[in-house]
């Protein structure tokens, strides 16, 4: 009777501890994080949440969720919303971060980001995009505008314009998804859309100057984008852990 009730209270000891293990090897934090500021070219302006009034951006504005953003006769602000989402917004460009976050595996010792998120409204001008997913890291790049949602969730390099009639997005790496009323799109690379519109499918870019100067814009900007991330590595090693 003895080493039977031993043998009861092992097991129960025993099943509390594989459950703990189980617990722990699943345990998630997700907390929100601050975009960086990798340059500004001109001048621009940010309202954080909660404040009455809009500051000047320097390079050392750390932007908050909730911020809104809005450039004058800047020629580049340029930003990092994650370290996997860079951004550029030109001139007369206005744009609310609605959310950054970011969910870790609290037991990982390493590579413990697992998922990252962002989500933006752009209220008119223009942004220009890179995204991408790295291995084992579930992430998307969400971009609500007045007409419309873009959505990404893989590698993507992507131009969106907001003005008071439509919005249009030009592709010019991987996929974006645009979601218009209750319709979705699938908007490849060399392709672009605009809404509303009467045309109801993405068009060439080949067919119209307007989205192969959006693809020239880009292709200049992307180098510089990168450029910029790279040296915010090197002067801030904890970049790469958000």
């Amino acid at each position: 009777m003895q080493a039977q009730a031993w043998l009861s209270h092992f097991a129960v000891v025993l099943y509390c501890g594989i459950a703990l293990w189980f617990s722990a090897c699943e345990e998630r934090v997700t907390r929100h994080v601050l975009a960086t500021v990798l340059s500004v070219d001109g001048t621009a302006e940010v309202r954080q949440k909660g404040d009455p009034e809009f500051s000047e951006i320097t390079p050392a504005t750390l932007l908050h969720v909730g911020a809104r953003v809005r450039t004058g006769t800047s020629e580049g602000l340029n930003l990092a919303f994650l370290p996997n989402t860079l951004a550029n917004l030109t001139g007369n460009t206005e744009l609310q971060i609605d959310d950054l976050a970011l969910t870790k595996d609290g037991n990982a010792m390493r590579n413990d980001v697992r998922s990252r998120t962002v989500r933006l409204l752009l209220l008119r001008g223009t942004i220009r995009a890179l995204f991408n997913r790295p291995p084992g890291c579930k992430s998307v790049l969400t971009i609500r505008t007045p007409h419309g949602e873009l959505n990404v969730d893989s590698d993507c390099i992507l131009l969106a314009n907001v003005d008071n009639r439509r919005t249009r997005v030009t592709c010019v790496y991987g996929m974006v998804t645009t979601r218009v009323g209750q319709t979705n799109f699938s908007v490849e690379a060399g392709y672009f859309q605009e809404f509303p519109s009467s045309e109801l499918s993405p068009q060439a870019v080949a067919d119209d100057a307007g989205a192969q100067r959006d693809v020239m814009s880009i292709i200049e900007t992307e180098n510089e984008l990168q450029n910029l991330a790279h040296r915010q590595r090197l002067l801030k090693p904890d970049f790469l852990d958000r």
